[in-house]
């Protein structure tokens, strides 16, 4: 049973949070981890954001970007590191 909060509502939170200056798909199925492709507009840098067990939006390379109850922390993380304002996985 997935937890309140995370899985694929989460991550459709997060495409939210992170407003029109991106391009996201949530790439779900079966034999897939559910996953956000997020794609800079202004960069057209792109990457990954995943959900763990823990409740925690994650890069692929399992670090935690922000807690699943906080989107728009994750949507400035994700923002910072797509637009170059921050290395992927620096956190702010």
């Amino acid at each position: 049973m997935t937890a309140p909060g995370s899985g694929p509502a989460a991550l459709e939170r997060l495409a939210t949070a992170l407003g029109p200056g991106f391009i996201t798909t949530l790439v779900t199925g079966s034999d897939r981890v559910a996953r956000l492709s997020v794609i800079s507009r202004d960069t057209r840098a792109g990457e990954d954001v995943y959900v763990d067990d823990g409740g925690w939006f994650c890069w692929p390379w399992a670090e935690p970007i922000a807690a699943t109850d906080d989107p728009l922390a994750a949507a400035h993380q994700v923002t910072a590191a797509l637009r170059g304002s921050a290395t992927a996985g620096q956190r702010l």
